[in-house]
């Protein structure tokens, strides 16, 4: 554009400069006839000169300050950008150019192509963890939370508790559960037995027995006086006693031919027939409706997802983990994705006919977005924004002025010699 302005300027020059040589040689030789003609030549183009670089410029400034029709691109401003805007909308981005485009494009095939480069992975882990940064800083905690209670209360209203159980009751005897529950209950029973606490209430209650025996009659209490005398009723060693035959006692539930084991065995087996008549399965939903309508989740899923929120929200181990199991889960369903010819077509189409659909409802916005931007111009951005589309044009509408110019004074000159 700047080269061939600045070839456009220096033509008008050159005409300019032929003219006042021509000029100055006739006035020396005013007889020459050659001279004469390279007058007119230089008159013609310079006149042709001028008058185009007059109307080019008068386009988008007023030349030499003249102010009749000039600059008439900024004083018809808004007529140019409607017209601008009309032939984007209308022609250039015509929702019938469009959809043709559309159509033609491979979509799917393109973007897995895309997906072979070796940008893909860490797009898919960026775009994952940009997805739970996303979801975390958009939970309102109390929202979420008596949404979660209530699908948490639905499902749970909804599932046959008693049949589950069963179910459950049995994978457990068939795993070899039912023993690790059972061994885990006695572990427990043997922690409790083993505790200083547990001697203490043996102590309070040995106590409560002598008090309680020695207040029967007098000869009651006389006997426990005197036994208590004699040493004959030591409590304290006592609840040694009995608390050392209890950890006996419990310790001897480990065994696996012990009957309390066989018991609790026959009695899970027996509760999976229960579970399964209908007597028992009504019996356990009333139960569990009753304590779905009693029950807050409320507060314990709040504390919940706010820790969740928390931990989710800055960079940590849990959101590393979950960005990693994320994009793990995205890779491979892109890949299972790329294995099925049917699903291509199918998203294809879902694609196409979504886009097909946004461009039919919102076509408008390419007309109102052009409509903003050139409207942000400035006159002198806008003289220069179509300056820089169709200038070279203007200058060599210039450049051949001169040259018109001189080739109609030269064939003027010509036509005058032979009439």
């Amino acid at each position: 554009m700047k080269a061939v302005k600045g070839r456009a300027n220096q033509a008008l020059l050159a005409a300019a400069a032929l003219f006042v040589v021509s000029l100055v040689l006739v006035y020396i030789y005013p007889g020459n006839w050659w001279f004469r003609l390279l007058l007119t030549v230089a008159e013609a183009s310079l006149a042709g000169g001028v008058a185009d670089w007059f109307a080019v410029t008068a386009l988008f400034r007023r030349p030499l300050g003249f102010p009749y029709h000039t600059a008439l691109i900024p004083r018809n401003r808004e007529r140019l950008i409607e017209g601008l805007v009309s032939a984007v909308e209308q022609d250039f981005l015509s929702k019938k150019s469009i959809t043709a485009r559309l159509m033609e494009a491979a979509i799917i095939k393109q973007g897995m192509a895309q997906s072979e480069t070796s940008t893909f992975k860490p797009f898919i882990k960026q775009a994952a963890d940009k997805l739970i940064s996303g979801l975390v800083m958009s939970v309102n905690i109390d929202i979420a939370a008596r949404y979660a209670e209530r699908v948490i209360k639905f499902l749970l209203k909804h599932q046959p508790v008693a049949g589950h159980s069963g179910e459950a009751i049995r994978w457990f005897l068939e795993q070899g559960k039912g023993r690790q529950v059972y061994t885990a209950i006695i572990g427990e029973l043997a922690i409790v037995a083993r505790a200083e606490k547990t001697r203490d209430t043996i102590f309070l209650y040995l106590e409560q027995v002598k008090q309680k025996t020695a207040k029967k009659n007098w000869l009651s209490a006389m006997v426990t006086g005197f036994m208590e005398s004699i040493d004959g009723i030591n409590l304290s060693d006592a609840a040694e006693a009995l608390q050392q035959e209890l950890i006996k006692t419990v310790d001897e539930l480990y065994e696996d031919d012990h009957p309390v084991w066989l018991w609790f065995e026959d009695q899970l087996a027996e509760l999976i027939v229960k579970l399964e008549a209908p007597e028992w399965e009504n019996a356990v939903n009333v139960w569990k409706d009753s304590l779905i309508i009693r029950i807050s989740l409320y507060e314990p899923l709040t504390a919940l997802i706010r820790v969740v929120v928390k931990e989710l929200g800055a960079p940590s181990a849990y959101r590393h983990y979950l960005t990693v199991w994320l994009a793990n889960k995205m890779e491979s369903s892109w890949e299972n994705f790329k294995q099925s010819p049917a699903m291509q077509s199918q998203a294809e189409a879902y694609i196409k006919t979504f886009l097909n659909k946004l461009i039919n409802n919102e076509h408008h916005l390419v007309g109102t977005v052009a409509r903003q931007a050139l409207q942000k111009l400035s006159d002198e951005d806008l003289n220069r924004f179509i300056e820089e589309k169709a200038g070279e044009d203007l200058e060599w509408i210039r450049i051949n002025g001169v040259l018109v110019g001189g080739l109609a004074g030269l064939g003027l000159v010509v036509l005058k010699t032979l009439l």
